[in-house]
């Protein structure tokens, strides 16, 4: 598995990009300076609003066409339906390379490719299909999220031993990131307990900072946030009540709000430009990838991911240097999360 190279965005795109939940797409295929077709890549993904995720594998997939000079083709779907509607659009329309852009994709990614096998090439990201042709990229959030739960450990007073978290959902494929950060927080208190709230959806602050109150009431001095878009809400509580925090995707810690500690990475960015290098270079293949810590697409600020913004003064030097051995352990497998146990038998 190759290494994810860090790449510069770039602001300028010389492309026709069409979005839109009803799956509205680019008309005209373009041509290349040459006389050759330029190939188009589609890309279904939810609705990028305020979500870092995903606006971050768009601007990824802009970048990587400005390198590789194809045409960018963006559907952004409201629901469900719309999944399966945007796909097969992109496929009569004649895209050479379709992308899912998230776990909801997975379904009408897995229809097209059986239907269509020989109409385009296929990849779904952050998530996995039992269908031969399609790549897979998921990720291995859990070991970023250890690292998040021992900072919360390493920030809090000792006697602090109640820990929150505000999630999306609580679905299996979302146990990952608790068990991880249940696992962090414990390498630092083995006895501390923890309180999840889940708002039901990816941009919900309201609901979110609401149940970031409600934990900080019965005690917790560190709510992980893992809210989407409602992260701006847990972070709003913060700055109000005065706990510690953390945001998720991408560096959300900030100079104006000194309770956000670190955040949890998850590039989308450099997934899409690794994906798309496999694909114009000598390497593709539908084989699935999972990504964490050792190919740098998951980690944490201050410890994997270096940041601009000033670092917490209840963060140590000291405490940097042994979540580096940490995230180092993790890496090769010293720390090893790479088996996820069932959520039920864990928290018996």
């Amino acid at each position: 598995m190759k290494k994810i190279a860090a790449i510069a965005l770039v602001l300028s795109m010389a492309m026709m990009t069409a979005c839109g939940g009803s799956g509205n797409t680019a008309d005209d295929q373009s041509s290349s300076g040459n006389g050759e077709e330029t190939k188009k890549v589609g890309l279904v993904c939810d609705v990028a609003g305020t979500q870092v995720f995903v606006l971050d594998m768009i601007d990824g997939l802009k970048a990587s066409a400005e390198k590789h000079g194809f045409e960018v083709v963006i559907a952004e779907c409201a629901d469900a339906a719309a999944y399966e509607d945007n796909c097969r659009a992109l496929v009569e329309e004649g895209v050479d390379l379709l992308i899912g852009g998230s776990w909801q994709a997975g379904d009408a990614i897995s229809k097209m490719a059986t239907e269509f096998p020989d109409r385009a090439d296929y990849a779904l990201i952050d998530s996995e299909v039992d269908v031969d042709n399609v790549k897979c990229i998921s990720f291995r959030e859990q070991e970023g999220a250890y690292l998040i739960g021992k900072i919360a450990g390493m920030v809090t007073d000792e006697e602090d031993q109640l820990f929150g978290a505000v999630h999306v959902s609580q679905g299996p494929s979302s146990f990952k990131w608790r068990w991880g950060y249940m696992e962090g927080v414990k390498s630092e208190k083995p006895d501390a307990e923890f309180v999840f709230n889940y708002v039901g959806s990816y941009n919900d602050p309201a609901k979110a900072k609401e149940y970031a109150i409600q934990q900080y009431e019965q005690g917790c001095q560190f709510i992980n946030s893992a809210a989407a878009g409602g992260d701006k809400g847990v972070f709003e509580a913060a700055l109000e009540k005065h706990f510690y925090t953390s945001g998720q995707d991408v560096d959300l810690t900030s100079p104006d709000n000194p309770w956000i500690v670190t955040s949890q990475i998850k590039d989308t960015y450099a997934t899409m430009n690794y994906l798309m290098d496999q694909y114009y270079g000598d390497s593709w293949n539908t084989e699935n990838e999972s990504l964490g810590i050792a190919e740098g697409a998951i980690g944490a600020v201050h410890v994997t991911h270096e940041t601009e913004n000033p670092r917490s003064d209840r963060l140590t030097d000291e405490d940097i240097e042994i979540l580096k051995d940490t995230a180092e352990k993790i890496a090769n497998k010293e720390i090893d999360l790479s088996v996820v146990p069932d959520e039920e038998s864990y928290v018996q």
